[in-house]
């Protein structure tokens, strides 16, 4: 049975509460305020989803968000619970700390009771809610809006930057090995996971810096600007359905080494490519879109890797090799043409220094204001 408490440190209790409370309220304030061009972008998005919504009758596939989000969930799960007890070892073995358990929970209470650095990170996600909202009903209205006109040239394309072969048909010694197709598809299947640590480790970071607000701009404006707009004006879906739109069996050879490896393990690009052809053709409720140029895979791996390269030069090189891997993945599994990948990494760097130069020049007239 617990003592009672005396007036006095019940009120000292209180006390303390208000003041948690009005220095997150705050904080919140303040955050919201530098955060506003991340929710301008996002209304404006919400706006544009609205009325091509309205057009093309596109709503978000649940289903399809549902299943990518239990993916992330397990493998959260997995890398926390591994992070969890690195950490402990780490205090006990380490740092020799007399209590590990004690400093785990109270680094943990530390990290999450930061007032600054969880109103970051709820008004970055609020902002990113909001957006991934618009962008899945765009995406879904890209093969409404405009049906795949270019696939045809796009894989002429890919043969004649290749030297007269289509990008798949240099890789056949990794596509007749089932393990080999098997790991890169694992490895293209985590740039899920990669995509939501890199954008929650940025959204909860302590410090608001200009490079933080460039990173997070520049994400929204390659998915809107690449993934929607560029999209549409280039409207393909992608070596795997070359034949299903009647453009023949040029990439036969491809899927069907994609089946041969999934009779021996399971190569999950196959249900998701059948997946998302059924709800685009209406056959299952649903679609999250059909597009293949640019390549938001590859484009949004290059973000990461520019980004982390800005704060760590080894976890700069390790995602630019991630980017390349995930590169070759996109080809090797029938998502993209080569070209895919290649324009989406061309837009992001773009995207990424236009947005640097606006920051940059913005930040030099806030000062000028604030010196006059």
């Amino acid at each position: 049975m617990h003592p009672a408490t005396s007036p006095l440190e019940d009120g000292k209790r209180f006390a303390r509460v208000v003041d948690h409370g009005r220095e997150f309220s705050v904080a919140m304030s303040e955050s919201a305020w530098r955060h506003r061009l991340l929710y301008a972008i996002a209304i404006a998005s919400l706006t544009i989803a609205m009325g091509v919504g309205s057009f093309t009758g596109s709503m978000p596939d649940f289903g399809v968000l549902r299943t990518y989000g239990f993916y992330i969930l397990v493998a959260f799960w997995i890398g926390g619970s591994g992070f969890a007890v690195f950490r402990l070892i780490w205090l006990a073995a380490v740092e020799h700390n007399p209590s590990p358990t004690r400093a785990f929970f109270a680094s943990f209470g530390n990290f999450f009771g930061d007032a600054g650095r969880m109103a970051n990170g709820l008004n970055a996600m609020a902002a990113l809610m909001i957006f991934i909202s618009a962008f899945s009903v765009l995406k879904g209205a890209i093969g409404i809006i405009a049906p795949f006109y270019w696939d045809a040239a796009l894989a002429d394309a890919d043969r004649w930057l290749h030297f007269g072969r289509a990008p798949h048909e240099w890789m056949w010694p990794l596509l007749e090995n089932p393990s080999a197709v098997f790991a890169i598809n694992f490895a293209y299947n985590f740039w899920f996971v990669t995509l939501i640590a890199t954008v929650f480790a940025a959204a909860l970071a302590r410090n608001d810096t200009p490079l933080r607000h460039q990173f997070f701009i520049s994400f929204m404006l390659v998915w809107l600007l690449g993934g929607f707009f560029v999209a549409t004006g280039f409207s393909s879906a992608g070596p795997c359905y070359f034949s299903r739109i009647g453009l023949g069996a040029e990439f036969q050879p491809l899927m069907d080494a994609l089946e041969r490896a999934n009779h021996t393990y399971s190569i999950w690009a196959l249900s998701t490519q059948d997946m998302l052809w059924s709800g685009f053709t209406g056959a299952s409720s649903g679609s999250i879109g059909i597009s293949a140029f640019p390549s938001m895979h590859v484009a949004s791996a290059v973000l990461f890797a520019i980004y982390a390269g800005r704060r760590s030069v080894y976890a700069g090189i390790a995602m630019w090799c991630f980017a390349a891997i995930v590169m070759l993945g996109s080809v090797a599994l029938g998502w993209h043409y080569a070209v895919d990948g290649y324009a989406g990494a061309l837009i992001t760097i773009a995207i990424w220094k236009a947005v640097g130069k606006a920051l940059s020049a913005t930040s030099v007239a806030d000062e000028a204001s604030s010196a006059a």
